[in-house]
């Protein structure tokens, strides 16, 4: 299925400039692969990774779709908030832990960031922020030579996750 599913996306994808008319808009992007993804691993699951979350941020994936984390930022601000979602992208879901890291790189340059929980309940948060434009400008700038990988402790793991490019490019929402 995946074999047929690529081979009709890359004629649909050859096709596209000479006419819209053989290409059905409900097939997923080129170099992507039924569900959306554009990493290689088979799993069912009821979501797009390339969709926004419930607060029109941008997604990342926490352990084995587990959990996931949505960002969003204010450029003027400078503020970056995340948010811990559940395994289907829809509810938040409050974890025991009063603050999340994210570790950057620039060049050899190693910075980390502490995110402080926010609204937190029975010790519980579902959202920490932080405001900072220089965390913001690595965020928007992720890429070679720059790397930012999100820490977030739920229930005595630590769940890593590496932001991408394509996760920040608030330029093409």
């Amino acid at each position: 299925m995946r074999t047929f599913l690529t081979a009709c996306l890359i004629g649909c994808a050859s096709l596209l400039p000479l006419s819209l008319s053989g290409c059905n808009s409900s097939k997923p992007e080129a170099g992507k692969t039924e569900k959306g993804h554009d990493h290689d691993h088979d799993h069912d699951h009821d979501h797009d990774h390339a969709a926004h979350g419930p607060h029109d941020g941008h997604i990342l994936e926490l352990g084995n779709e587990e959990y996931h984390a949505e960002w969003t930022h204010d450029d003027d601000s400078g503020k970056v908030t995340i948010y811990i979602l559940d395994s289907k992208i829809k509810d938040e879901v409050p974890i025991a832990a009063e603050q999340l890291t994210i570790q950057t790189k620039v060049g050899e340059t190693e910075k980390s960031f502490t995110l402080e929980a926010v609204n937190a309940a029975d010790g519980k948060a579902s959202q920490f922020e932080v405001t900072d434009k220089t965390l913001l400008t690595i965020l928007t700038s992720i890429g070679e030579g720059t790397t930012a990988t999100l820490e977030v402790p739920i229930d005595g793991k630590t769940y890593t996750q590496k932001f991408e490019h394509d996760d920040h490019d608030h330029h093409h929402h």
